[in-house]
């Protein structure tokens, strides 16, 4: 066993004796890491939360239930502009000195300098006071990606006006059928109706039922959440296939430097040389993986759950697999840019085809079953029981199983 543990750490030591390792085995993987992350979402938490999205109002109604109503779209999304309602003297609107008008808000639109246009038709509050259905019109750019937080809020008013409408026609039908409730005149009857309608729009308010969003990493929130837990583990993954697979160019020129002959003729087995190799690479691999999760979490506070072992348990078998591939792919190439260059395809391959840019999950249902074909898809199924399911060790005995035959 010592004898593996001298080749293995001979090959790390002249590894690490070039210097420009670092930038491939720290630098590139974690800068890759952090963008790779924010493009998966890490920091994003849902609408913008400093950007003015304008949204053109053609108010034909003009109603205290239309300013209400419009009142209520604002308060769904603060980040909405109400244009011309909200309009200042720093033209936040960017209308000029020019007025609202149908040609203009088309304009507006066409130049995306608004972002959608929301009409309330004339007698909007008589109807709605009247329990008669009313139609907004709404239109929105389409090739811009604030219209579906915009249309979401509008969506909320509109649900919202029309639970509050829905409570007046209850309450005054039931008013109704009431024999010793009697109004005095109209007017009385309409004040009854207003009550209830404010009534019921201060408990929609206080949002009677809400819903709490838990992480399925439970704890602490995560630095970038989702993206960083995706992206961290996943460049981990195509990073130690860049450590571990150059064995096989490695292993040619070896050969062609008559090194592994020398050392085959010492007084050392063939079992012993290719261990302390394959040992060597393992280790790198390790190395390369706990860089990138450290980072994570110390720098990035990402919460990568609550099993730890069952992770580096995964990914022992994970750098088992990879190794063993390396194996067989010098039995298969004879040049050493043969070797380079076939080791750089799989990982490019391997690497998006199993999940280690994006999840897995966005893919088509084929995709993901050919996926698997990778072994970066049963590392990250691995990891994502344990980050974003809680899992524990029994979480992870499947692609642990997978891994070490895919080895074999």
């Amino acid at each position: 066993m010592r004898l593996i543990f001298d080749v293995a750490l001979n090959d790390l030591r002249i590894l690490f004796k070039d210097r420009g390792i670092w930038i491939n085995l720290v630098i590139i993987p974690i800068v890759i890491a952090v963008v790779v992350g924010y493009v998966n979402g890490a920091g994003n938490s849902g609408a913008p939360s400093s950007v003015a999205l304008l949204i053109d109002v053609l108010d034909l109604d003009g109603s205290a239930t239309s300013t209400q109503f419009l009142a209520a779209v604002r308060e769904s999304n603060p980040n909405l502009v109400l244009c011309p309602v909200d309009q200042t003297e720093a033209d936040i609107c960017r209308l000029g000195e020019d007025q609202i008008s149908p040609e203009l808000i088309r304009q507006r639109l066409e130049d995306k300098v608004s972002l959608a246009f929301l009409e309330i038709p004339a007698g909007f509050g008589d109807s709605l006071n009247r329990g008669e259905d009313v139609t907004l019109i709404y239109r929105a750019n389409e090739n811009a990606v604030a219209p579906s937080y915009i249309l979401q809020a509008v969506e909320s008013a509109v649900t919202r006006y029309g639970g509050v409408q829905a409570a007046a026609q209850v309450g005054m039908q039931t008013a109704d059928q009431i024999a010793f409730l009697q109004f005095s005149d109209d007017a009385d009857r309409e004040a009854f109706a207003n009550t209830i309608r404010e009534n019921a729009d201060a408990i929609w308010a206080t949002n009677p039922v809400s819903v709490t969003r838990v992480d399925a990493a439970a704890g602490e929130s995560s630095g970038g959440g989702g993206g960083f837990a995706q992206s961290i583990p996943g460049i981990a993954a195509m990073y130690i296939m860049f450590a571990v697979l150059p064995v096989t160019p490695a292993f040619i020129l070896e050969r062609k430097n008559w090194t592994l002959q020398r050392l085959a003729m010492m007084p050392i087995s063939r079992s012993q040389i290719l261990g302390g190799k394959l040992l060597s690479r393992f280790v790198l691999g390790m190395i390369q993986y706990g860089i990138l999760m450290g980072f994570g979490v110390f720098v990035l506070g990402v919460n990568f759950g609550s099993a730890p072992l069952a992770l580096i348990a995964v990914t022992a078998a994970y750098i088992v697999c990879v190794t063993a591939l390396a194996l067989a792919l010098t039995t298969v190439v004879t040049s050493n840019g043969q070797a380079s260059g076939i080791t750089l395809f799989l990982t490019l391959v391997l690497a998006p085809l199993g999940g280690a840019w994006w999840p897995l999950e966005v893919a088509p249902p084929l995709m993901q079953t050919i996926g698997h074909i990778s072994p970066i898809a049963w590392f990250m199924d691995g990891h994502q029981q344990v980050i974003f399911y809680g899992g524990g060790f029994d979480a992870v005995v499947i692609p642990i199983v997978v891994l070490l035959a895919m080895a074999a």
